[in-house]
């Protein structure tokens, strides 16, 4: 049986404390601009099209984590219905321990029909895009000891991205002091230099919109010729997450660029750091390790003829990146749904996970997903 609640997509905005109400079907873009239009943010993921429920229960890490957390760590209610068919309501002071599980236990316990989001007051941020055409290695050198010491509102996001040759674009928000951001941001700005640089003040709803003007000419070069044909772009990736970008690390990267094509696409992000690893770690079963990033491969594209090659690259990719990641996997990223990679990924929570899966779900009703058995 399938449930879509992909039609709820109802959000309320109390401004004055602060708070979201968002239903199951809502993405992020949605309270975004529903936010805004406050002068008001929440704390999701970087994608804007990603829903909010799901990316809350697996944690949520995004353009706030250094400032104000990650998603789970800002909800401060849910909605679920268990698979006894109860609707309960979870939170700090009713079925606690259920509201412990659903921030950042993934979709075990239940479907969780509307969550209640803290917001946060937000003037302008400082970001978007920038691209670079240059040695790969030696950005990520940059690229590793920048993001050390970045500061609690800088979040720095980086792909590598195949054209007539690599071309790394990262997208920025700095989400402090703008005059701050802008002396904490001159050292990126200045790397390279930079083909192309869209880095700008404006509201953090429109921070990922794409770049007018001529951006991605000067960072990816004109269209390819003759042109993609008309159609849907399909798109392939797996993730993992990494310790720390060793100089190992860095080498297996460019290894592996050696072997892409257009379309295919390496990225880096989530740098843990600032206020989310400040979180208590029983808090919530999201584990919380300082230097902590993400990786993924990626494929996009329209000619049939081409799965084969671009999701082959994507496996192989991955595969080869295995012994250089983390044994535990921040769980929204985890291409592996093994009892052992997930066990691994919760760490210290596991056994308090079983335990709860046992009292809310023993017949494992909900199991598609990563999945904790009673």
């Amino acid at each position: 049986m399938v449930i879509d609640l992909g039609s709820m997509k109802a959000i309320g905005i109390d401004p004055a404390r602060r708070l979201a109400r968002v239903e199951a079907g809502a993405r992020s873009r949605d309270l975004n601009r529903a936010a805004g239009a406050h002068g008001l943010v929440a704390a999701l993921g970087c994608h804007p099209d990603v829903g909010v429920a799901g990316l809350t229960l697996g944690g949520g890490l995004g353009w706030f984590l250094g400032r104000y957390g990650a998603a789970c760590d800002n909800l401060r209610a849910a909605h679920v219905i268990t698979a006894d068919g109860k609707r309960r309501l979870a939170r700090a002071g009713e079925n606690a321990d259920l509201f412990w599980g659903l921030r950042g236990g993934g979709g075990n316990f239940g479907i969780v029909t509307e969550l209640e989001l803290e917001l946060h007051t937000a003037g302008l941020v400082l970001g978007g895009f920038i691209a670079f055409r240059t040695d790969v290695a030696l950005f990520l050198r940059f690229y590793r000891d920048f993001m050390k010491a970045a500061p609690d509102p800088l979040v720095v996001e980086t792909s590598i991205v195949i054209a007539d040759r690599p071309v790394i674009l990262c997208t920025v928000c700095w989400s402090g002091e703008l005059s701050e951001g802008q002396r904490v941001l001159a050292p990126l700005r200045s790397f390279g230099p930079p083909a192309a640089d869209a880095i700008d003040s404006l509201p953090y709803a429109h921070l990922t919109d794409r770049p007018t003007g001529d951006f991605w000419v000067r960072a990816f070069g004109p269209p390819p010729t003759p042109a993609l044909p008309p159609g849907p772009t399909f798109d392939y990736w797996k993730g993992g997450s990494l310790d720390e970008l060793t100089d190992q690390v860095i080498e297996r990267v460019v290894a592996i660029l050696e072997s892409a094509s257009r379309g295919m696409s390496i990225g880096l992000g989530h740098y843990m750091h600032g206020s989310v690893c400040r979180v208590s770690a029983a808090t919530t079963p999201l584990p919380r390790q300082s230097g902590q990033l993400t990786y993924f491969f990626d494929a996009n594209w329209r000619e049939a003829a081409r799965a084969e090659t671009a999701m082959g690259w994507v496996d192989r990719s991955w595969r080869a990146m295995q012994a250089h990641s983390s044994r535990g996997t921040y769980i929204n990223y985890l291409s592996r749904d093994d009892d052992e990679a997930i066990r691994a990924a919760y760490r210290s929570s596991w056994q308090r996970l079983v335990a709860l899966k046992r009292r809310y779900d023993p017949s494992n009703v909900f199991h598609l997903n990563r999945n904790v058995r009673a």
